[in-house]
């Protein structure tokens, strides 16, 4: 039987982007007094901006100041001086490997747990191979709980995988009725990933923009030129558009609004959305306003849209330009982010504490040592050099290897 902890669990969240910080904000935010949460963000490439921090933690009990930030050096020591019951490991997978080492040969080891901020589908060995060393998951779908399950039982891995919402879904209200009077389009940094395919959206918006003219067309971006992202955008749709109507004079500029801040300020009665592959097409789908995907360029696990198969929200370019909307699958929704189910992290987390103050936390071997030992020393260095350096760095090797 394991100790109880007293209260309060502390929890410390590590993030290092704009999503991760937004999942770890709105996670924390959810648990109940018996729990003392902090969030700091650990320079990276992909560091976000002021605005976009504010965006992420808007609405929680972090908004009211912006969170530390640390470099991971300065972690270390943080770690060393005050080690936390439980960390919450919410980064992307490079630099989330080097905080779960640091964290695993302190003196008293917290408990780690992990998640994906959004759809984490398909399950990829990759992402589980850089949380190899976490006790626990966070998956947030049933279909997700068999999906990691499998995968991590052909890997070798043992870890315990949590089922929580969303975090930052509300419960899912009715389907509106009202008239479209606001096009909202959320772009993904990955995918489609040709300019051209991205123009071919960008028309479309901008011809039910002309089709419908009581339409506002908004396209609600993550970040702004100049800010980062979890994931490089190539092609930003804000930057397209400029070009798109330098090159075609018949286009109305202002036939499209780019917007930056939290999506919730866009998902009000009269909304539709649309997106190729998104987390946000959950936030819609629970407010119960019109959700298209995409599907002119394929559904399916390179789209990182497959999980959407079977939706009843998917439709075509000129679905958009229409406005011509389905409505979701029952069954879809309840295997997919909409489960009833009661959430089992506070209850995980109560257990989690109790075995890293009476220190029974198992410690889990990292896979694939050989090559992880380059990787980490990779990523200690990516997470320590000032971000522009990084990125300089990173598009030198990259020219070098195009010329190779």
């Amino acid at each position: 039987m394991h100790t109880q902890p007293r209260s309060p669990i502390t929890i410390l969240a590590i993030a290092d982007s704009d999503s991760y910080l937004k999942w770890a904000a709105t996670t924390l935010d959810t648990l109940g007094p018996d729990c003392a949460p902090r969030v700091v963000l650990v320079r990276s490439p992909i560091f976000p901006s002021p605005a976009q921090c504010e965006a992420a933690t808007s609405g929680t009990r972090f908004a009211t100041a912006l969170p530390r930030v640390v470099s991971m050096p300065r972690l270390r020591r943080m770690l060393r001086e005050h080690t936390p019951d439980v960390i919450l490991l919410a980064g992307t997978g490079p630099v989330m490997e080097v905080v779960a080492e640091i964290a695993v040969r302190l003196p008293s080891p917290p408990a780690l747990i992990s998640g994906i901020p959004g759809m984490a589908l398909p399950a990829r060995a990759k992402g589980i191979e850089f949380r190899s060393r976490v006790h626990s998951m966070v998956v947030h779908s049933e279909r997700e709980r068999t999906e990691y399950a499998a995968l991590m039982d052909a890997l070798g891995v043992r870890q315990d995988l949590v089922l929580n919402p969303l975090p930052f879904l509300p419960p899912r209200a009715q389907h509106s009725a009202e008239a479209t009077t606001t096009l909202v389009f959320t772009p993904q940094a990955l995918v489609p990933r040709s300019a051209h395919q991205r123009e071919r959206i960008l028309r479309a918006l901008h011809s039910a923009a002309l089709t419908h003219t009581d339409l506002t067309v908004v396209v609600k971006v993550r970040a702004l030129a100049g800010e980062q992202q979890t994931h490089n955008e190539q092609f930003p749709y804000d930057s397209l558009w400029d070009d798109l109507c330098e090159r075609d004079k018949g286009l109305r500029r202002e036939a499209l609004t780019f917007a930056a801040g939290p999506l919730s300020n866009y998902l009000s009665p009269g909304s539709a959305h649309v997106t190729v592959s998104s987390t946000a097409a959950l936030e819609s789908l629970a407010a119960g306003l019109p959700t298209m995907i995409l599907s002119d360029f394929g559904v399916n696990e390179r789209l990182l849209n497959a999980v959407y198969s079977g939706s009843g929200c998917v439709g075509t370019l000129e679905d958009v330009v229409e406005l011509r909307f389905g409505q979701p699958d029952r069954d879809w929704l309840t295997a997919n982010y909409f489960h009833t189910s009661p959430p089992e992290l506070p209850a995980h987390l109560v257990e989690l504490a109790g075995r890293a103050r009476s220190g029974t936390l198992p410690t889990h071997p990292p896979l694939n040592v050989g090559r992880r030992r380059r990787r980490l020393a990779r990523n200690w260095l990516r997470s320590t050099v000032p971000p522009a350096l990084a990125r300089a760095s990173q598009r030198v090797s990259r020219a070098l290897r195009r010329a190779l």
